[in-house]
């Protein structure tokens, strides 16, 4: 026990020495101290759980580099949200499109609906189970008494005919699209 309380202190130390330096250094990056604290906080944590620290010679080290890196990673999969965010925003409707939008909406969930409801009766059923009840494939094959295998295969075909189906209404509405803006 009194080796696992050296352990502590001495992890206690490296934090409260560290840790102000290490935000300053990951908000530098991100721009963001509430996020710098925190991933400040996971490389800490990170740390303490790696079973092999004890041969990490330099900790401070090992800690300045996971910050760093862990707040680059940080910083690019905000920007490539900041960046898919800006493009789903530029394809959404403007204000005066909402009527038309809704009715589109309406008219893609009533093909989809009916397509599964035109849907083989079994494959219909393991269908809806898996993406409505969120069955997984051996509990919707133990509840209608089929192989795993049968299961996969009705869920393919009928994600293949939904495919087909959506993507003759995407083709519509790209030559709606296109031709109203041509």
């Amino acid at each position: 026990m009194p080796d696992e309380q050296n352990k502590l202190k001495a992890y206690e130390s490296l934090f409260r020495s560290n840790y102000k330096k290490l935000c300053s250094r990951a908000c530098r990056i991100t721009n963001d101290m509430a996020a710098a604290e925190d991933l400040v906080q996971e490389v800490f944590v990170n740390f303490w759980n790696n079973t092999e620290r004890q041969f990490i010679d330099t900790p401070e080290a090992y800690l300045y580099t996971a910050v760093i890196n862990k707040a680059l990673n940080y910083t690019t999969s905000q920007k490539r949200r900041l960046e898919i965010n800006a493009k789903y925003l530029e394809f959404q409707p403007k204000a005066g499109n909402s009527i038309e939008q809704e009715m589109l909406d309406q008219e893609l969930q009533q093909k989809i609906q009916q397509s599964i409801e035109a849907l083989p009766p079994v494959c219909q059923k393991v269908f809806l189970l898996s993406r409505y009840e969120e069955m997984s494939h051996k509990e919707i094959a133990d509840f209608l008494n089929i192989s795993p295998n049968t299961v996969d295969n009705h869920i393919k075909k009928a994600l293949a005919i939904l495919r087909k189906v959506l993507l003759s209404v995407f083709i519509t509405l790209f030559e709606i699209y296109f031709h109203f803006f041509s």
